[in-house]
């Protein structure tokens, strides 16, 4: 996959999907060349954070603390992408839609891309603009789910797609805030 191609999946059914759904890549393959390098990301702009302008942030932490809660935020991440791929593959049995476990974590790992790209904005010292990238993220990611649901699952009715996409970006969030939990009152402390 391509950054091409991934850049036209939050907008179509069919740009980039019909390439991976080709590609159809195993659970190994997906979590090397995308999850795990992806989720290298937010733990280096937090560190970049927290060690170029973490007085924006209202933190006084030692950069060792920023380290500890940037290696556990990289393994929370590892767990999240399966965890979600599970549910993915579990509300499509509900509606019964069959999908093996390769196809919902690729979705989840497709899906969390917005995510882990939109931490780049800790980079910048304009709060505004962080705030900005994290919203921005979660809008794409919600669209990219929702897409990428109506086409590994080949559905017939888009609404079927909305009422899943609704569930798992539901749960998604709640995951979400608890991750950026697991940063925020670490170093607070």
């Amino acid at each position: 996959m391509n950054l091409l191609n991934l850049g036209k999946m939050p907008f179509s059914f069919h740009g980039g999907w019909d390439t991976v759904s080709k590609i159809h890549p195993s659970v190994i393959r997906s979590f090397l060349l995308l999850v795990l390098p992806c989720s290298l990301i937010p733990p280096l702009a937090l560190l970049y954070a927290g060690s170029h302008h973490a007085a924006l942030y209202w933190v006084d932490a030692p950069y060792l603390r920023w380290l500890d809660v940037a290696a556990v935020f990289l393994v929370m991440e590892l767990l999240t992408v399966p965890l979600m791929g599970w549910l993915i593959r579990k509300l499509a049995s509900d509606h019964q839609v069959t999908m093996d476990f390769q196809d919902s974590f690729l979705l989840a790992s497709i899906t969390a891309v917005p995510m882990w790209l939109s931490s780049l904005g800790l980079l910048s010292a304009d709060l505004w603009l962080v705030i900005a990238c994290v919203i921005m993220g979660l809008i794409l990611a919600a669209s990219v789910l929702y897409h990428g649901l109506y086409a590994i699952l080949k559905l017939e009715d888009t609404v079927d797609a909305q009422v899943m996409g609704y569930k798992i970006f539901s749960f998604g969030g709640i995951v979400w805030i608890m991750l950026c939990s697991f940063v925020a009152l670490p170093l607070m402390w």
